[in-house]
């Protein structure tokens, strides 16, 4: 009896838990790389002076990280597996849940070629990485397509989590 007391009481823990997940226009906004609208804040983070190490966390290499706030930010690989880091967390892009509306896996990411920002609103704060919905989104009628992932910048009881995006910018 107790035991299934205990049971109970961790899933509807876990249910009532869950990361904040960003708002559509977060999304959207992060996507496009810039505010769409006036309930938006949009601040590219500084990659003017960018860093690699090697076997930077449990054997990752921090190919591309920036440091802003106190926190490192940036991409990071270990053979295959490929992570975005963000406060000392890796966070396997592998594992990035798809938002609704959004349920196109991004292409590759190219950490050298990715807007790196932060975007606000009611929802929260979110580290935005947008970029080119690879070589297509580089020309013609693909240039409006690119992918995105966001990670809620703000500390909360739950484990944060790797969201994943991909759409055209035009998109209502």
């Amino acid at each position: 009896m107790k035991l299934e007391f205990v049971l109970i009481l961790l899933s509807t823990l876990a249910c009532t838990a869950q990361a904040r997940m960003p708002s559509k226009a977060v999304v959207t906004s992060c996507l496009a790389a810039q505010e769409n609208s006036a309930a938006i804040t949009w601040r590219p983070l500084p990659t003017h002076k960018i860093y690699s190490t090697d076997n930077y966390i449990d054997g990752f290499n921090a190919v591309y990280y920036i440091q802003s706030a106190g926190k490192v930010i940036g991409y990071a690989e270990q053979g295959k597996i490929k992570a975005i880091l963000y406060d000392d967390q890796l966070f396997p892009i592998t594992r990035a849940r798809a938002l609704s509306g959004f349920d196109t896996p991004p292409t590759e990411l190219n950490p050298f070629v990715a807007e790196w920002s932060t975007v606000t609103d009611h929802s929260g704060s979110y580290l935005c990485i947008s970029f080119p919905y690879g070589d297509l989104g580089q020309s013609g009628r693909f240039q409006k397509n690119r992918s995105a992932y966001l990670i809620a910048t703000e500390k909360t009881k739950t484990q944060r989590v790797l969201y994943s995006a991909t759409g055209n910018v035009d998109a209502p």
